[in-house]
């Protein structure tokens, strides 16, 4: 059934998972996780729960420690077509009820972010120097960023600041590619400004300017003070 996305494009999922053959492909552990396309569309389950599953199994199956499968290319050409759809706006957790720290309720999120946050954990991975996984696949997904970079690129001004973000955070990996390297002067400013925010991606925009070449000392230090006061307590731990 196809439903119109945040950006006016009609999306329909099943037709996007058409275009692969799932039965050529695998993940880390077919045996425990359900099958990709199986996941795939749990992502967009009417319930939120089963989303927040899918998207633990998309991060713990489809690229298990960090390591790119068959079916990680494929599966993250749909997660970027479906990043409008609005049941990705669901407030979902990737955490199993009893894992949340100190018992408490697990704060939720939007799908929206999780997905995005994916995607660029994975594009990071792809441009380590020996990523884990067979070549093949690795390039199957490196080959991807442009495409990726295109499903993203919307949400850099979206009106959710988690959204906007998430999917800065999610593109500068991308920008690896030669295909996307004139983009980096549109996006530097954003970028310092978000390695001067305490948020989770504040570590990757930092390496991503000094990446560019800029003097990234003072962030990298005043990152370090944070870490170390944060790491400390007022009473030793007896």
């Amino acid at each position: 059934m196809s439903m119109e996305s945040a950006h006016g494009r009609a999306v329909d999922p099943e037709e996007l998972l058409l275009r692969t053959d799932w039965s050529s492909v695998e993940h880390c552990c077919p045996n425990v996780a359900p099958a990709t396309p199986a996941i795939l569309r749990q992502l967009l389950d009417d319930d939120a729960r089963n989303q927040g599953a899918a998207l633990r199994d998309l991060q713990h199956a489809v690229t298990h420690q960090n390591t790119f499968y068959s079916a990680t290319a494929p599966a993250a050409s749909f997660v970027a077509a479906i990043l409008g759809h609005p049941r990705t706006l669901a407030i979902v957790t990737d955490k199993r009820r009893g894992e949340a720290s100190h018992s408490a309720e697990e704060p939720g999120f939007f799908l929206r972010v999780g997905l995005l946050d994916w995607l660029g954990s994975t594009a990071e991975d792809a441009n380590e120097e020996s990523p884990a996984g067979y070549a093949v696949d690795i390039e199957a997904f490196r080959v991807l960023r442009p495409t990726l970079f295109d499903a993203i690129h919307p949400f850099l001004t979206d009106r959710e600041p988690e959204i906007r973000r998430a999917a800065l955070a999610s593109a500068l990996p991308l920008l690896t590619s030669p295909l996307l390297a004139h983009h980096v002067e549109s996006l530097r400013k954003d970028v310092r400004a978000l390695a001067a925010d305490d948020s989770p991606y504040r570590r990757r925009a930092i390496e991503t300017l000094a990446r560019w070449g800029e003097d990234v000392t003072p962030l990298q230090q005043d990152m370090d003070m944070q870490v170390h006061a944060e790491g400390c307590a007022d009473d030793p731990p007896f």
